[in-house]
């Protein structure tokens, strides 16, 4: 595996810091001369997924910390006075002629407006600092009246970083999903004219899949369980094999690592609980067909409470769900969360492009959700890929939807990492090795 997750990227995050301070509570931030819960977050009318969800996050991480619930409208409702302006809202005070680059956000105040833009997914930086670096740190006093005079009045550009440590991680899994697939998808309307992931601090990373069936010479190319395993355990295995080894011995997944930490976990699938990915972070067994054994193990973790958010078969409620899980598992002081697509796959396999299109736009809209989520929560790192290629895409922008199947299995094909939080700086560095268990 060449520069890449099954590094269990997210393994090595989960080496997590505790003793995070509680906010809120009843205490008033005073900006402007106006109590931060009397203003109202204002969006531009048919923005952008990544402005709204910003706000969304920004409207959530505001509950989260102070206990307040902020109204928001877009801006063709007319102006009051005191207005957060989230993104180019029609609202003379969002426009400036403040030229910003890859990873820079602005905010500051006009008036008695608070003004927060960024290049690309970095608004949601601006959201998240305003909170992070300006309201936080003056909560620790305790003090009921708190005046927030650190924003500046001019539109200086200000670049977004993330925590020292991270203390939580999501893991995306598009599975099936190769270059080609988000090329196609990115071709056919996806949404912001590229996959979420491409506007990542590092994103040139990509990953080999093969299984150690494959290595052995056996199969020709890795199963959705073996690789899952590989992700999920920093192991790879057998195909077929769910979190254990070639000699049947179990790994610890991450999922419990996590768990064992203190961490707050979730797993969420397009696909039923049952399959080979979700398996591969709630189970350990010989087989992957074995449904009835493996639906008993998460019946087992759910009745232990074992997990704290649960959910198969979400299909086209992928990002309600990311919500609703995100949500649960922000309660605690840190989380782990598996979220996949399984469909890209499912299409791949029927060569239906409609479908795998359908899927990558889901997939890249809860993808789009996780970043903003990440962006106001800078100690959370995101690492979205795959487990394998389906299909053997290739491309021919001859064709209807630009791009065709030339085979109907898993294929050998390596694929993308896309990656952003404190820890996965190191997926720049020398290749990375998933360790490999064999007979002794």
């Amino acid at each position: 595996m060449k520069k890449i997750i099954s590094l269990l990227m997210a393994i090595i995050l989960l080496t997590f810091c505790f003793g995070l301070v509680s906010c809120g509570g009843g205490q008033k931030i005073i900006v402007n001369g106006e109590n931060l819960a009397e203003y109202t977050v204002v969006i531009p009318k048919d923005c952008d997924k990544i402005t709204e969800y910003a706000a969304e996050n920004f409207v959530f991480l505001v509950n989260e910390v102070l206990g307040i619930t902020l109204t928001t409208v877009t801006d063709e409702a007319s102006a009051v006075k005191y207005e957060i302006l989230i993104g180019e809202t029609n609202r003379e005070e969002s426009k400036t002629d403040t030229e910003l680059k890859d990873g820079e956000y602005l905010l500051f105040t006009s008036g008695t407006k608070i003004v927060m833009k960024g290049y690309g997914i970095y608004v949601g930086g601006a959201c998240g600092d305003f909170v992070n670096k300006h309201i936080k740190p003056m909560l620790e006093d305790g003090k009921s009246k708190i005046k927030i005079n650190s924003l500046s009045g001019e539109p200086a550009p200000h670049k977004f970083t993330f925590a020292d440590k991270a203390t939580s991680v999501i893991f995306m899994i598009g599975d099936g999903m190769g270059n080609y697939h988000v090329e196609m998808g990115e071709r056919n309307g996806i949404g912001m004219n590229q996959f979420i992931g491409r506007s990542f601090p590092i994103n040139k990373v990509q990953c080999k899949t093969a299984s150690l069936s494959v290595l052995n010479g056996d199969e020709g190319c890795t199963d959705s369980a073996a690789a899952a395993t590989a992700l999920s355990t920093g192991y790879k295995t057998l195909n077929e094999h769910i979190g254990i080894d070639l000699n049947g011995n179990t790994l610890l997944n991450v999922r419990e690592l996590a768990r064992s930490k203190g961490a707050k976990t979730a797993v969420l699938t397009t696909d039923v609980l049952t399959g080979a990915t979700p398996s591969g972070y709630l189970c350990h067994h010989t087989s992957r067909y074995d449904t009835e054994i493996l639906q008993n193990q998460i019946d087992t973790i759910i009745s232990n409470n074992e997990i704290d958010y649960i959910k198969g078969s979400v299909e086209d409620n992928l990002t309600v769900e990311t919500k609703a899980a995100l949500r649960t598992v922000s309660s605690g002081d840190s989380f782990f969360v598996m979220i996949e697509e399984a469909y890209i796959d499912k299409y791949s396999h029927d060569h239906n492009h409609e479908g795998v299109i359908h899927a990558m736009k889901r997939f890249n809209d809860a993808a789009t959700y996780a970043t903003e989520y990440v962006l106001c929560h800078p100690d959370v790192a995101l690492i979205i890929t795959a487990d394998h290629e389906t299909g053997a895409l290739v491309r021919n922008l001859g064709l209807d939807f630009g791009y065709a199947f030339s085979g109907y299995n898993h294929t050998n094909y390596t694929v993308p990492v896309f990656a952003m939080g404190t820890g996965t700086e190191v997926l720049n560095k020398k290749p990375l090795t998933i360790p490999i268990l064999r007979n002794s």
